[in-house]
């Protein structure tokens, strides 16, 4: 049940507007004076305030702003049967919903309550769901403590408060740029409006320019009825343009022509359409090598990359894939009301030393199948998708010791984690002695990263590592 607050000094207004509000369902509190109607403001829950704009001890105009105070949300209704041009612009500019004129219509009232009641329970639905998409899209579900993601990180922070940057992200497929894009637009000043995205490489190139533009009823054959095109609609808040670089030549014109003029005709229209959004676009392409190509116009990389954020691949950032398995695990136990409780550290080595071409995305899903097909306590090797668990297949190839092939298994059989980590140990004590004690050097010559040959150190021998003094 929707409050409403009376705030008038004549009895009879007071009486006649809470008999008639109460009998259209509505919790109604009445207040003589400014004062007395601030102070019931204060204490209540008040969706809607009907007030006087003289009264015997504050003007209206000054109780309207200190209602405003308290509740910016607050809608508030002018009443005076000293009506004014001046007092109507004065009550709108402070904030006020609406202004009517004495003598009044009960009717007229409640009707107008009862769309400004509906109108703000809207704004609050919305508001909701945008609260809900800034906690979701928050900067924290950037995971990562690498210092690439850090550099990221503090460069959407910065973006995310100018918020009418054009905006480049640049990254192989999966390592994250709608999720970057989306931070962006829910962490700005913009996230009231919508955001709004398409893909330029999933719609053809004929319906493109429709699409985005919109178009007028007649523009052609099937166009019966006039539509806004993605650009319009996505006024006030944020355009997503996903795989721009493989947008045609012909498209590749017309946008730069709207970024330069920010306005725009629909397909068979006359009228200009302004544009007030922030254009942000992302490619797994380098568009400056695709300028070199003459595959991309060179006039609208530069129009779009005015700020320009590139995203690491997963492989050159290992040091994340500990971070992002664990927090897709304990997203997907929340999501699938599951248990597991992590991940063992051999099947971690499998994950540490796949090079994930899909990056982020690609890992997790994986993590995705494995919770909802196996459902283990604790994730282990078995559960690893043989496409990742054979990329140790070749261990005996790149070391040369292809002779191990012949080994043959004792009777009494052996333990295999002690071998295959004895074996890991003797590889990389053999890198590093041949390195001259120089971890970037062993870790080329064990075909892996730094963080990897280091995390291999900490875990099979930490002495290992003790006689590294020289720089890396």
């Amino acid at each position: 049940m929707a409050k409403i607050l009376v705030v008038d000094d004549e009895k009879l207004i007071r009486k006649s507007l809470k008999v008639a509000l109460e009998e259209e369902g509505f919790g109604v509190y009445v207040a003589e004076t400014g004062a007395e109607g601030l102070s019931i403001a204060k204490k209540e829950s008040i969706d809607l305030v009907l007030l006087d704009i003289r009264l015997p001890d504050i003007n209206g105009i000054d109780v309207l702003k200190m209602l405003k105070d308290i509740d910016n949300d607050l809608m508030v209704v002018m009443m005076t049967g000293y009506g004014t041009i001046d007092n109507a612009i004065l009550a709108m500019k402070s904030g006020a919903l609406d202004y009517i004129n004495k003598p009044f219509k009960t009717k007229n009232i409640t009707s107008l309550i009862n769309l400004a009641i509906k109108t703000q329970s809207l704004q609050r639905d919305v508001r909701r769901f945008v609260e809900k998409d800034r906690i979701f899209y928050g900067f924290d579900k950037i995971i990562g403590r690498s210092d690439a993601i850090h550099q990221v990180l503090d460069m959407i922070k910065k973006v995310a408060r100018i918020d009418s940057a054009t905006v480049l992200i640049e990254g192989e497929s999966g390592t994250g740029k709608e999720l970057v894009a989306k931070a962006i637009h829910y962490n700005s000043s913009r996230c009231n409006g919508p955001f709004v995205e398409i893909n330029c490489a999933a719609i053809p190139s004929t319906l493109l320019e429709s699409e985005l533009f919109g178009y007028e009823r007649g523009a052609f054959t099937d166009a019966k009825k006039a539509k806004k095109g993605l650009a319009e609609q996505a006024n006030g808040g944020s355009l997503f343009l996903d795989e721009i670089g493989d947008m045609d030549a012909a498209m590749q014109a017309k946008i730069l022509s709207v970024l330069q003029e920010r306005k725009f005709r629909r397909l068979g229209g006359d009228k200009i359409v302004e544009m007030d959004v922030r254009v942000i676009t992302a490619t797994n392409y380098h568009l400056r090598d695709e300028v070199r190509k003459k595959k991309f116009r060179e006039d609208l990389f530069y129009r779009l990359n005015v700020i320009h954020i590139s995203l690491p691949p997963l492989r050159d950032r290992k040091e994340d894939i500990i971070l992002l398995t664990k927090y897709f695990i304990n997203e997907f136990n929340e999501l699938f009301n599951k248990s597991v409780k992590g991940i063992s550290s051999d099947a971690m080595d499998l994950l540490m030393c796949y090079s994930w071409p899909g990056n982020v995305r690609e890992l997790r899903n994986i993590i995705e199948r494995i919770m909802i097909i196996d459902n283990p306590e604790i994730i282990g090797c078995e559960h690893i998708p043989v496409e990742i668990a054979s990329g140790h297949d070749n261990l005996l190839e790149i070391s040369g010791l292809n002779h191990l092939g012949n080994f043959e298994i004792p009777d009494e059989g052996i333990d295999i984690k002690e071998f295959t980590g004895s074996f890991q140990a003797m590889l990389v004590r053999k890198a590093l002695q041949k390195s001259g004690g120089k971890k970037e050097r062993a870790a080329k010559l064990l075909k892996i990263d730094r963080f990897s040959l280091r995390y291999l150190i900490n875990k099979l021998d930490p002495s290992l590592g003790q006689s590294d003094k020289s720089p890396s």
